[in-house]
């Protein structure tokens, strides 16, 4: 009441001061709009404005009393307005997860998650956030949050846990999780590429090769990616049957596809488990038939690095490829080698010299010069030794540079 009776003095004060001022001269307002004319003292006009006022304010007065739709209540704008900073809030808090500052990020965006309209956006961004920083507790919190707030099921919620635990190094947990998400949903390729990662991680071979046709429906990974993961699985497969016998090597090797029984990897890994298990005949069928299919230098050599079990076996084994081709430098070389492994030392010298005579590549003289100086050097002929380390060493790609050296004899 004191409030209105101030309001009513003044207005009183204000329209008594404003007779006063136009008694001398009332003033004149004249209106014209689309040829209509309203002609008035300004005494007349400024009345009409302060009641159409007054309405306005008692028309607002009386809404705000009896409020028919609820609009005019303080708590409504309080309510409207705090949501409005809360999604300033969170965008703020999205752009700094964004920029790595994941403290500030993640106080936000939790601070602010049940002030907008989605609350679960809020809670899986601080999950990221609090993980970013190594905060544990912080991310299963917001999880959780997230969890409850969802409507339906929460597989990407579970999938995004579990990839924050194999990054976490919980690998045993991810993947209990993960094998139970493809269960639900086995066409996710989250999901599956997530599984994926874990079984290379956990060299777990067998869960890799249950994936991989899943992997290949819903086209996960890249083609090439594909064909190496299998190759590995391959490699595992024929690893662990050379350690239980030659049926179960050959039953490997039969079960692979036309594509990995010519990748060469996996031929010299098969026929490495061949010569350790002394299958003579399979060794020299398929290293035969490999190279009558096609003749693969690169798989030759890498059969001097074989450390075989039965060196004599590989032997007889190359020889035989020597009928048909008695001059090619790499088997010879890889003859030599052989040899060694055999403690034949003459016939892995006579092999080298035939290899170095043979040679067209400065690569390969360099190699083979390597091989007869370290075994002239075992042999006391130090001079020899010398000699064809020079000549290794003329052959590098890159000569060594002129540096000044000790005397001889120094």
């Amino acid at each position: 009441m004191t409030r209105l009776f101030i309001i009513l003095l003044v207005a009183l004060v204000l329209g008594a001061a404003l007779a006063l001022f136009l008694a001398d001269d009332p003033g004149y307002v004249q209106v014209v709009f689309h040829g209509w004319s309203l002609e008035s003292t300004l005494g007349a006009v400024l009345l009409l404005l302060i009641v159409l006022l007054v309405l306005v304010i008692g028309g607002i007065w009386l809404l705000r009393l009896f409020n028919p739709l609820k609009l005019f209540s303080p708590k409504l704008w309080q309510r409207l307005s705090a949501r409005r900073n809360a999604v300033q809030a969170s965008n703020e808090g999205l752009r700094l997860l964004l920029l790595g500052h994941w403290q500030n990020a993640y106080k936000l965006l939790v601070e602010n998650a049940e002030r907008v309209e989605n609350p679960m956006v809020n809670y899986l961004a601080a999950a990221l956030a609090a993980h970013e920083r190594g905060d544990r507790l912080g991310r299963n919190f917001c999880l959780e949050r997230a969890e409850k707030r969802t409507e339906g099921d929460n597989y990407g919620i579970r999938s995004l846990r579990a990839w924050c635990e194999a990054r976490d190094g919980e690998l045993e947990n991810a993947m209990a999780q993960l094998l139970a998400l493809k269960r639900l949903v086995p066409d996710s390729p989250f999901i599956l590429r997530q599984i994926k990662d874990c079984c290379l991680r956990l060299g777990d071979w067998e869960g890799l090769d249950e994936v991989l046709p899943l992997l290949e429906k819903h086209q996960v990974v890249p083609a090439a990616e594909l064909a190496e993961l299998r190759n590995s699985v391959a490699r595992h497969h024929l690893l662990r049957a050379g350690t239980e016998g030659i049926e179960p090597l050959r039953l490997a090797w039969q079960d692979m596809s036309k594509a990995q029984k010519q990748d060469q990897d996996l031929a010299t890994l098969y026929l490495q488990q061949l010569v350790k298990n002394e299958a003579d005949v399979d060794a020299q069928a398929l290293l035969s038939r490999q190279l009558k299919q096609h003749w693969d230098n690169a798989l030759v050599a890498s059969l001097g690095y074989l450390p075989s079990e039965n060196p004599q076996q590989l032997l007889l084994i190359l020889e035989e490829q020597l009928k048909s081709r008695p001059n090619n430098p790499v088997l010879l070389l890889t003859l030599g080698r052989v040899c060694l492994r055999n403690q034949l030392w003459e016939k892995a010298r006579e092999y080298f010299e035939h290899a170095l005579r043979m040679s067209d590549s400065g690569q390969l003289t360099a190699e083979i010069s390597g091989e007869l100086a370290r075994l002239a050097l075992h042999q006391g002929e130090g001079a020899l030794a010398l000699e064809h380390y020079q000549c290794a060493m003329q052959l590098l790609p890159h000569a060594l540079p002129d540096l000044p050296l000790p005397a001889r004899g120094r």
